[in-house]
């Protein structure tokens, strides 16, 4: 099967100017990458003439959620409090935005809360009755977010965070629960393998399960390095996307810690394909 390929420049971001960066993906088989979700930084003309000058097209936005940035208190969707609502929306508009000017159609939602809620600690566990009271919260705010994004045509992808970063939405299961609620076309659901790997029971069930409302597929190892550098069974997951008919983009996460990264991307990508052709 035929598999469309990005990678996040989230993964390479302060690590060395974008446009080395673009020049070094672009050499090791990359044509699209997902763009970081940091719109007050970015120039939108200034990177849509540099990805044009290396023929790269733009699949969506990475949303830079949790201590991701700076900003993190003014970015979650689980709050009581008016102006911190109106911050996130305002900052979630902004990346769709981005991501339209980019022509890319999909940006992640990552759900964190205000501390007056619930902490965000590392490895507190919610019981699913206790997650869906404070879910109850972020519908209709989500429902207001896609009615904009479809205006943009861009997706609004719920992704599940293993239990180390959030308890809130930990699994399919919950993000399915929150993208039944929305009910909207445009809101589906991103799956990562590190978390997968993580949380869920079963990554190939969790695929199998999450079928057509699966829009994108985060790629890492259980280490976060490409795939084929750890141990996660990635033939077991293509399997599952095969099944399911998934024709999406399969997109690179990777942690990058230094700039000799190349040798590295290109083994993962072509690991991938290799998989894909079976």
């Amino acid at each position: 099967m035929s598999w469309k390929y990005s990678i996040t420049l989230s993964s390479f971001k302060n690590l060395e100017p974008i446009q080395k960066t673009l020049e070094n993906l672009k050499q090791q088989g990359f044509d699209t990458v997902e763009v970081y979700g940091e719109p007050d930084l970015i120039d939108a003309k200034k990177l849509s003439n540099l990805l044009d000058s290396f023929s790269m097209d733009v699949s969506g936005v990475t949303g830079m959620w949790s201590f991701h940035s700076s900003e993190y208190k003014s970015r979650n969707l689980i709050t009581t409090n008016n102006d911190s609502l109106i911050a996130v929306k305002n900052y979630v508009k902004k990346c769709i935005l981005l991501c339209h000017t980019l022509g890319g159609n999909t940006f992640n939602i990552c759900l964190f809360s205000d501390l007056p809620l619930i902490s965000d600690a590392n490895h507190k566990n919610l019981l699913r009755d206790e997650k869906r009271k404070f879910v109850s919260l972020l519908i209709e705010p989500l429902r207001e977010l896609a009615k904009y994004a479809s205006n943009y045509e861009v997706d609004l992808l719920i992704e599940p965070l293993n239990r180390y970063s959030t308890p809130i939405c930990t699994d399919y299961k919950d993000a399915k629960y929150i993208v039944d609620l929305v009910d909207e076309e445009n809101v589906g659901i991103l799956l990562d393998t590190f978390h997968m790997n993580i949380e869920e029971d079963s990554i190939y069930d969790a695929v199998i399960n999450s079928n057509t409302l699966l829009k994108l597929v985060h790629i890492s190892d259980n280490n976060r390095k490409m795939p084929g550098f750890a141990h996660i069974d990635f033939e077991n997951i293509i399997e599952a996307l095969k099944k399911i008919k998934y024709s999406k983009f399969l997109t690179f996460e990777p942690t990058v810690q230094n700039t000799d990264y190349k040798y590295d991307i290109k083994l993962g990508l072509q690991f991938l394909k290799n998989l894909s052709k079976n």
